[in-house]
Formats: structure tokens, sequence, C-alpha cells
């Protein structure tokens, strides 16, 4: 199988997107599948753009968006149309919409992502200021994507009821599909198991793992850690990816910053804390997805997050984590943490459970096997 894989940027940047187009091109290669990219595309914006972009800000504080304008996603469209013209393809997949929504052509266009539009606008701060016209033709591109698709394949649950529910999006076509761990490699379950057995049993290691500190929960993180300690339980948080402002120095947390996949040392980093800690805990106030929560899952590591979102497709209570109520009270999370840590057999058999959650289904081996066969029984 030959396939178009198109994204407005270099899609073999791991650091674009959170590496998701970049693990997950790879995992179809991998699966047999001859990738040809298209990307980076150039973007073209109508006439003053800029000062227009500009008044809005100034006079009603409201974000005229580049990444969501009719002209710029025709001309992604029309590059890749170009592109086309040169290959012999059997597909076109894309995580974004931009790239696709005004693309006409014989062959089946297929687009595989974490979220529709309409579903982020009040949802992620990002989103918060759009003006109504970025709003009125975000939604334009959107609905031209999904009429056009052959298969739209949504991360998550509530990603796929989203594009149902607000764009009235063809059920048929509309499939849910989990995207998988964004990691070079796995440990087997013997490792796994022999990780879990070495966690520490006289101090509680939690992890908080994201660049976002407010939209994933920081302060609720800070806040159960600081709870935890001061009910005099040894613990012990370690931050990646965002170093917060603290009034005070906390002797049980440690800042590390950020952490890049590109480097062995990076990598080498993130898989030891994967392995050592107990928890991932992301309380997040948004979140489409949530690829942290696979690569969790991946070293056996249980999550701790919130019910909002498409973050319920990959943590099933009791099984490799929990999801607690967006407004649920701190005590909440310190008391799920410290009857687990005091049952330790029942924490390793959620431990276990987690790794058998990102075996079965939280991995890109898994996922790209199960689009590609939906792509080939287009044609039988």
């Amino acid at each position: 199988m030959r396939v178009a894989f198109t994204t407005t940027f270099d899609a073999q940047d791991i650091h674009n997107w959170s590496g998701t187009p970049y693990y997950m091109s790879r995992a179809f290669m991998l699966e047999g599948v001859d990738i040809n990219y298209i990307g980076p595309l150039a973007r073209k914006l109508p006439p003053f753009f800029k000062a227009k972009q500009i008044w809005n800000k100034y006079v009603s504080n409201q974000r005229e968006s580049p990444r969501f304008n009719t002209i710029a996603a025709k001309y992604y469209s029309k590059q890749v149309n170009d592109h086309l013209q040169t290959m012999t393809i059997d597909a076109i997949i894309s995580p974004l919409v931009n790239p696709i929504a005004y693309l006409d052509c014989d062959k089946p266009i297929i687009l595989w992502t974490d979220s529709v539009y309409a579903a982020l606008v009040g949802f992620y701060p990002d989103f918060a200021y759009h003006s109504a016209n970025s709003i009125k033709q975000g939604n334009k591109i959107t609905e031209a994507c999904l009429e056009r698709c052959t298969l739209a394949i949504f991360s998550s649950e509530w990603a796929a009821n989203s594009a149902i529910e607000l764009y009235g999006a063809d059920r048929k076509k509309v499939k849910v599909v989990p995207f998988g761990a964004n990691i070079e490699s796995s440990p087997t379950f013997e490792q796994v198991r022999y990780l879990i057995k070495q966690r520490a049993k006289d101090k509680i290691k939690l992890l908080f793992l994201a660049k976002s500190w407010e939209r994933k929960g920081g302060d609720m993180v800070f806040a159960v850690a600081k709870e935890l300690h001061d009910a005099g339980h040894p613990v012990e948080l370690n931050i990646i990816g965002h170093t917060p402002k603290m009034d005070t120095i906390l002797p049980f947390v440690n800042c590390l910053g950020f952490q890049s996949k590109q480097t062995p040392e990076g990598r080498a980093k993130i898989a030891e804390l994967l392995s050592q800690s107990h928890f991932l805990i992301l309380p997040s106030r948004a979140e489409a997805y949530g690829i942290a929560f696979c690569e969790a899952n991946a070293y056996g590591l249980p999550c701790l997050t919130s019910y909002t979102g498409g973050i319920s497709t990959i943590v099933k209570d009791n099984m490799n984590g929990m999801t607690f109520a967006l407004h649920a009270p701190v005590s909440a999370y310190c008391d799920y943490i410290v009857n687990l840590m005091q049952n330790r057999s029942q924490y390793e058999a959620l431990a276990l459970s987690a790794y058998h959650e990102y075996n079965t289904r939280l991995n890109w081996k898994t996922a790209t096997r199960q689009v590609k066969t939906m792509i080939e029984a287009i044609y039988q």
C-alpha cells in the first residue's frame, strides 16, 4: 500500500505536535505501508491579514487565527494536490484538517486526528479568544474536511461524538482508533514486572510530564503532593516539561525542565522516571487526548487524571489509573494514592493492568494496523 502522508509542518520532525505524526507515519512504515511525505507546506493568508489581526487584538482582545483561515486551507490543499500529480498512491492520510479540507482527488482521503474545531472553542485556552470570523472559518474548514474525507478517524469517543453532534458527520465514516505511545521502544512484560517490584516502598513518587502547567492541572499536582507531605507521607514529585514559579522551594519537588525525546539523554531521563514513579499525575483542565498516558502505561505506570475531553478513552478507572471529576477535592487524589500504597499487591495488579492496556490497544502498532485494515476494506 502506498500512502501520501500530509501535514502543514515537517512530520519527520519529532518535536512537531508532540511527535504524533512522526510516530504515526513510522508505525505505518513498519506495517509495510510505503509513506510519501507531503509537507511542510507554505502558508498563504489574505491581504492585510496581519493588520486585521493587530486591530482585532487591540479593539476587542480577540484573535484572528491564521491556522483557521479558509484561504490558507485552500492553499494548503492546492499544494497537496500539486504533489499528488507526481505520485502513485492508494490513499491520503492526514492527522490535520487543514491540508485536506479542500482537496479534490479520486483516492480515499483519511483524517485521523484528536478533535474537531468546535469542540476546542471554549475548551482549550488557546481557542478562548478566537474572533467570530475565525470561528466561522474554523467551522467551515472542518465541515469541508468531514464532507470530503472517506474516513474520519478520531483518537477518542469524545472527539468522534463531537464530529457527529457538532457537524452532523456521517456516522458510517466516523471511527475511533486511539493513538499510541510516542516512544522509540517499550519494555517487555518481564521487564515491566521487574520495574514495578523495584519501585520504592518507603516513598510515594509522583510524576508530572507536560509542557502546559495550567491546562494540565499543575496547581492540583502541587496541592496533592503537599497534602501527602503534610500528612506525614514521604513523597517525591518530579516535574518534566515545565518549571513552575514557586513562592517557596519545597524539598520534595524536583523541577527537571524540558527533556527532549530527540536526544539519548532526554529519552533516558524520561524512561527512568516512567520506570521509577508510582503514578503519572496530570489532572488536566482540558485535554483532547493525552499521549503521555499511553507512554506511562508502556512502563506499567498508572495514571491519575481528570474526566474531561478524550481522556476516558485512554484511562479506564481501576484498569490503568483513575479519572476524577474536574472539581474533585485534593483529598480524593490523596485518598486513592494512599489506599493503593498501603495495599501493595493491589497497586502492583493495577500497574500490570496498565501495561496490558498499553500492549493491547495504546500502542502505534495496534493502531496503525487497525487503520490499514480500514483502508484496505475501502477497496474490497
